[in-house]
């Protein structure tokens, strides 16, 4: 890979609007989508397959796969938490899931109803039924930098999981910030520790701005050698599980960066504002992220 191409994997339409007050319509999350596609995002994560009582924002993910558009070199992906949540995926046209389990057993209990060993079990059948069925896994680890339940989650812990994960033959390891609790030095610390054991196997990290770090730890997360990050436009996001979650690091301001900086996304960030700022309207409400407010300034930038 490119050592200067950074690849923004969008969780606005997921992560981002799971937690909102509003059910938005199948027909709205086409036109965000067909709009995040247009700005140049390649990777997208639309929805999660989980218990629509639970979750009613992700109640129509098998609808929405039906209508969306297949374009070529366009990565969909959904979540998954449980071997039903694999099938519910096998059945639509997805070719890649991501399965996620928590490093922090509260956590793990509130939002599946599972210990965390229970979980790991169930882990190993998710990946194995998902290999089965020809279907690309990225193996996810939650709160792996803190639980506001149990407060500090050990690193050697969470590298054990990574050994775990990675002997089940996923074909990425993803580690999520859940709680915002990480910084810089303990992102980097641990991340550069993940890259080298996953040797080559795709790194992604999933960050919440809950403290105001986000943007923090991704730079210390970019110069430990990840080059796959998960952001939400306009900085949309938060677990209902989880006490004072708050949004992902905007995708505005992540790519005004990296694109400051010197780096690749392929992404046009003024068309991606503007998806941005359809959101915005569907909401009636202002989005957490900078730039895309910035941008409609008279303001110079470099």
């Amino acid at each position: 890979m490119n050592d200067r191409k950074v690849i923004i994997e969008e969780q606005g339409l997921r992560d981002g609007i799971q937690n909102l007050d509003i059910t938005l319509a199948t027909s709205q999350k086409i036109e965000l989508i067909k709009s995040l596609l247009d700005a140049g995002l390649q990777r997208i994560q639309i929805a999660s397959f989980v218990h629509p009582r639970l979750v009613p924002q992700m109640a129509d993910a098998e609808e929405l796969l039906r209508q969306l558009d297949q374009r070529s070199g366009v990565l969909y992906s959904g979540l998954v938490l449980n071997v039903k949540g694999v099938e519910r995926a096998i059945e639509t046209n997805l070719q890649h899931i991501s399965c996620s389990i928590s490093a922090s057993d509260t956590h793990s209990q509130k939002n599946t109803r599972m210990s965390l060993s229970e979980a790991r079990t169930r882990f190993a059948d998710m990946v194995a039924l998902a290999k089965r069925n020809g279907l690309k896994v990225r193996g996810g680890i939650q709160c792996a930098f803190g639980c506001r339940y149990e407060g500090n989650i050990h690193q050697n812990h969470v590298l054990e999981m990574v050994d775990a994960h990675l002997a089940e033959g996923i074909d990425e390891i993803a580690l999520a910030d859940s709680t915002g609790m990480a910084n810089p030095a303990s992102m980097g610390s641990l991340m550069e520790q993940i890259v080298e054991k996953a040797d080559g196997i795709p790194v992604v990290l999933h960050l919440h701005n809950t403290e105001g770090k986000g943007l923090a730890n991704f730079y210390a997360a970019l110069q430990a050698g990840v080059r796959i990050f998960d952001t939400a436009f306009g900085g949309l996001g938060g677990c209902p599980f989880i006490q004072g979650a708050t949004g992902n690091i905007a995708t505005e301001d992540t790519v005004h960066m990296l694109h400051q900086m010197g780096y690749e996304t392929g992404i046009d960030l003024k068309r991606l504002v503007e998806t941005a700022k359809k959101m915005e309207k569907i909401l009636g409400q202002a989005l957490p992220g900078k730039m895309y407010n910035l941008l409609d300034k008279d303001i110079q930038f470099i």
